[in-house]
């Protein structure tokens, strides 16, 4: 945990503008290309009122203004890549993921990228979301109420604006600030390895023709598979026609029972939460037309009705487990509690979870094809210091 009785002065207050026309568009970009450091944030709705991944709103932030672009204006937001693409200018974000994943489906690849949560979690932080980090370093609570907001309506109220800035006025003294504190701990080269993979990795979309989770695969048979995604992509296509989450079509739950044969056509009207596309009489029809067609498909394949299931009975498998137990225990927890003694508990999770552990043991990644350079540096270093072998994993 971090202190916060040293607390930092709150950023100085900035020019607020809110941009709904050409003109004012061009004088903002003409401001942020004189900038050598930016902060930006974006609001959008992924399948939560509308259908699929849309942007409503873009924050960006230097010292001296923040803009707040409205795409739902008419405006051309694409005159803004420029400025995010450019090297010369750094961008500071905060838990950046979602944000690039929208980018990159936009054709924009923001560069020279910092990202303010990464920074934190290496930094021991325990709490690292925007607002418990504004209030561990500056000593102020922001509002979150508008988190949860339709913005893809209008117009937007003052409370979202509001909200919406507060996204972003904060970065970039906050980024001083964490680099502050990793010079002081020798750890700026790590930061550096994190800004370097943040601008190299591109994000890309789920695609759009398999909805099935881990868990169906592991323990649903090749049959009902197959008919559970034709379900999910039947949804998914209504969805689409109605610009309506899937969810609004119907729940996760329904599609799964509809898979199962749990709900008939004579439950049908009975069922709850269901969009009139598949409530009517003609929809109605048509669904269960397609699930016919499904199982028809489906058996014309000759697909297994025998469900995929780890038996955990299964002396073999226990004992690849026991044996998975004893290498964890006597090569990889050590090397984790190393890490965490050097940097503390938090950070050793973001540098060396569990989560990559398991992976390592399953044969799915070899240390040495960790992203981040310093990564595969601090575990080596840590087998080495403890005497552990890693052959095999590196």
């Amino acid at each position: 945990m971090h202190s916060t009785q040293s607390l930092l002065p709150a950023p100085k207050k900035v020019p607020v503008t809110y941009v709904t026309t050409a003109d004012a568009l061009a004088s903002c970009i003409c401001q942020l290309e004189q900038a050598t450091e930016i902060a930006f944030d974006l609001e959008f709705d992924r399948d939560n009122y509308t259908y699929g991944f849309n942007l409503c709103l873009m924050q960006i932030a230097s010292a001296t203004h923040c803009f707040l672009i409205d795409p739902k204006a008419g405006l051309d937001i694409t005159l803004t890549f420029p400025v995010l693409e450019n090297p010369a200018i750094q961008k500071v974000v905060h838990c950046s993921s979602e944000d690039l994943r929208l980018l990159h489906s936009l054709k924009c690849y923001p560069t020279n990228l910092a990202d303010t949560e990464v920074y934190a979690k290496l930094l021991n932080y325990e709490r690292t979301s925007l607002g418990a980090m504004i209030q561990q370093l500056f000593g102020l609570e922001l509002d979150k109420k508008m988190q949860k907001v339709n913005w893809v309506l209008r117009p937007l109220k003052q409370e979202q604006l509001i909200y919406a800035a507060n996204d972003v006025l904060y970065l970039l003294q906050m980024k001083a600030a964490l680099e502050e504190q990793a010079a002081e701990k020798n750890m700026l080269p790590f930061l550096q390895d994190e800004n370097s993979l943040l601008t190299s990795t591109i994000h890309s979309l789920e695609p759009k023709d398999n909805f099935l989770k881990k868990s169906d695969l592991l323990y649903l048979s090749p049959y009902h598979q197959y008919v559970l995604n034709g379900l999910f992509c039947y949804r998914d296509k209504l969805a689409q026609q109605q610009n309506k989450p899937a969810h609004y079509i119907m729940n996760e739950e329904t599609v799964r029972n509809l898979a199962s044969n749990k709900i008939g056509q004579n439950d049908w009207q009975s069922t709850k939460g269901l969009h009139p596309a598949v409530k009517s009489n003609e929809g109605q029809d048509m669904l269960f037309r397609y699930i016919e067609k499904l199982h028809i498909d489906a058996n014309s394949k000759k697909l297994s009705r025998k469900r995929n299931r780890v038996d955990y009975l299964d002396r073999d498998f226990q004992t690849e487990k026991e044996k998975s137990d004893i290498i964890k225990a006597s090569i990889f927890t050590p090397i984790q509690n190393e890490i965490t003694t050097n940097f503390g508990e938090h950070a050793m999770r973001f540098i060396f979870s569990t989560a990559t552990v398991n992976t390592i043991l399953q044969g799915q990644l070899k240390i040495g094809e960790m992203k981040a350079p310093y990564k595969r540096m601090l575990i080596k270093n840590a087998a080495q210091k403890l005497g552990i072998d890693l052959s095999g994993y590196e």
